[in-house]
């Protein structure tokens, strides 16, 4: 039973670890990240309330992106000569822009970065950051490799540690300020992972844990409570379905656990999700008809096509073809 938590644990390590190195926890979060991630906004002299409209349309690329309705997480911080201080609250900005990534090709996101940037601070900040994102970019590469996985539970210090040593050769002397909250996080995984694999009694464990938990700083326990709520979030929507919960008591939940913000987000994806299976199970229907039609070859695909397109905007249009592959009738 010990072997087995021991390795439910290094699971658990392992995947909080690698939480911070994944893309910020998108819109889901988003307002309590908002809420402890924002500093005071540097005012920037050189920067006129008067300047030219953005060359870059920034506004209206974030509000046809998956990001609409959001706003970056925190403010750039910068000196009194427009350059950019870095801190961890920079590696949120680029965290947050970076999880565009797959929805936009990755020189818009560039240009979508530079352009918020001169907007929100200077020209010489966005310069910066831009220098900060290729960097940043080869540590994602080599984090995404599958080089920090652990092997056994013997491994994990060796793999954080040498995950350090590689931020401190990528970023310099901006490692530290850049992943502090990430440092903190991981020396609590690490304390985590020891005492609930130690041998001690339930009773000290719980004890040592509680202490454990009150040593975070708010924002860090925050995040923490809303990554376990995340990893557990369809059971528990699962559990409340079947004592009688309906849609009202989902939203509690998920506005106790996530915020007001990224609980009305989980309610629209949810009716977007209901809205979308049952126009295709309407298209299903009349797909069906046409398939059972006894038309064949090239006027069957036509009719499939002008179904669809009547049906479901382009974007759409490849998932419902997969979707048919799967669930057209055989005959058999």
């Amino acid at each position: 039973m010990k072997r087995h938590l021991a390795l439910l644990t290094t699971v658990a390590l392992l995947a909080a670890a690698g939480y911070w190195g994944l893309p910020h926890l998108s819109a889901l979060a988003d307002g309590k990240t908002r809420q402890t991630a924002a500093i005071t906004p540097h005012i920037d002299h050189n920067h006129s309330p008067s300047a030219p409209q953005s060359s870059f349309p920034v506004a209206e690329t974030l509000a046809s992106s998956s990001l609409a309705g959001t706003t970056a997480p925190a403010d750039l911080a910068m000196d009194g000569d427009g350059q950019l201080i870095v801190n961890s609250s920079t590696r949120a900005i680029l965290e947050y822009f970076l999880s565009l990534s797959g929805e936009l090709p990755d020189e818009k996101i560039r240009q979508l970065i530079q352009q918020w940037a001169k907007d929100n601070a200077s020209s010489r900040a966005a310069s910066d950051l831009l220098t900060l994102l290729d960097r940043y970019n080869d540590y994602r590469q080599r984090f995404a490799s599958g080089d920090f996985a652990a092997s056994a539970e013997s491994d994990i210090t060796a793999k954080l540690n040498q995950r350090r040593q590689w931020r401190e050769q990528i970023f310099g002397a901006d490692a530290a300020a850049l992943f502090a909250d990430e440092d903190r996080y991981d020396s609590f995984s690490l304390q985590r992972h020891d005492i609930l694999t130690s041998d001690r009694s339930d009773a000290e464990k719980a004890h040592a844990m509680q202490t454990l938990h009150a040593s975070l700083p708010e924002h860090l326990a925050d995040q923490y409570r809303q990554q376990q709520a995340l990893q557990h979030l369809q059971d528990t929507e699962q559990s409340i379905k079947k004592t009688g919960g309906n849609s009202a008591d989902r939203f509690a939940y998920h506005q106790q656990a996530f915020g007001d913000e990224a609980a009305l987000r989980l309610q629209s994806l949810s009716q977007k999700r209901q809205e979308w299976q049952q126009r295709y199970q309407d298209y299903a229907t009349q797909r069906d008809q046409i398939l059972l039609s006894g038309l064949v070859g090239d006027d069957k695909q036509q009719q499939l096509k002008q179904l669809r397109a009547q049906l479901f905007e382009a974007t759409e249009q490849k998932r419902v073809a997969a979707l048919d592959r799967l669930e057209e009738p055989t005959g058999e």
